[in-house]
């Protein structure tokens, strides 16, 4: 039989190991709220979409003041947005 101090020590070994796997999986950057009215194009930068591990997904527009806004990918303005900041994209590339 195990003692208690056998258990305390595996169980706080198990612990510690559950924390250290959670961290490495853990997004850095997800959206919990998201702005609701349409963003002037020429004053947006690019765009880029929150991990796949968020719970909510997101479409995060950068400003060409470095702000980060977040609005939901399935509006028709963000869709919008996004294909003509596609565009513009593909006309500067090399």
């Amino acid at each position: 039989m195990l003692t208690a101090r056998t258990v305390l020590v595996l169980l706080l070994l198990l612990t510690l190991s559950l924390h250290c796997d959670a961290g490495v999986f853990t997004p850095i950057e997800c959206c919990f709220s998201y702005n609701k009215l349409p963003l002037r194009l020429s004053n947006l930068k690019g765009f880029y979409m929150t991990p796949k591990e968020c719970f909510s997904p997101a479409v995060v527009f950068e400003t060409r003041n470095g702000t980060k806004v977040c609005t939901k990918p399935e509006m028709a303005w963000v869709q919008k947005a996004v294909e003509k900041l596609q565009k513009k994209k593909g006309r500067h590339a090399p």
